[in-house]
């Protein structure tokens, strides 16, 4: 018995294994052996450069291969995170314009209007110059990428909230309530 055949061999790593030689033919009728479809040549481009551009041992760690393209859809999405450091301190700005206007004894609510307006107006403008602030430091210059703008919308609640008190402020019912309760009176 040789000792290829023999089931009672414990089988080692190093062995050969015995491979069927008969060619099993296959029953199909368009079955041709040895003939293949063979597709056309791709052009190579012999300009391009295989030669590292870097040093050896050095690793990049900016630029497209870091950071993907984020979509204009995604961006927009990424506005709203923190928005609500936005809405509260309009709101706050709302309502202190609400009480000064009532309050003032003018009564000209075309100009309180307008104050209104422009306070809004300039907290979008804060709004879209510290994104842009912060685009150039954070992703430009940091190589960061920006998962919302809660900064932005906190910058632009604290504004509104001071403006908001600076309405309050002019109000003479509530600047004395304010020493009545520091006990400055």
């Amino acid at each position: 018995m040789t000792e290829g055949n023999d089931p009672t061999r414990e089988l080692r790593l190093d062995a050969t294994q015995q491979i069927p030689t008969e060619v099993v033919k296959p029953q199909q009728a368009g079955f041709k052996p040895g003939v293949a479809a063979i597709p056309a040549q791709r052009q190579v481009d012999h300009t391009a450069s295989f030669e590292p551009t870097l040093p050896p041992g050095r690793i990049v760690t900016s630029g497209a291969l870091k950071r993907p393209v984020v979509t204009l859809s995604v961006r927009l999405r990424q506005l709203r995170v923190g928005g609500r450091w936005s809405v509260a301190g309009a709101v706050f700005l709302i309502v202190c314009w609400g009480l000064w206007s009532a309050s003032s004894s003018d009564g000209d609510h075309a100009s309180a209007t307008l104050a209104l307006v422009l306070a809004l107006a300039v907290g979008i403008g804060l709004f879209g110059l510290s994104r842009l602030v912060g685009s150039v430091v954070l992703e430009k210059l940091m190589g960061r990428t920006r998962r919302g703008a809660w900064a932005s919308h906190a910058t632009v609640g604290l504004f509104l909230v001071i403006v908001g008190f600076s309405y309050l402020s002019q109000i003479e019912w509530v600047v004395d309530a304010w020493n009545f309760l520091r006990g400055v009176r």
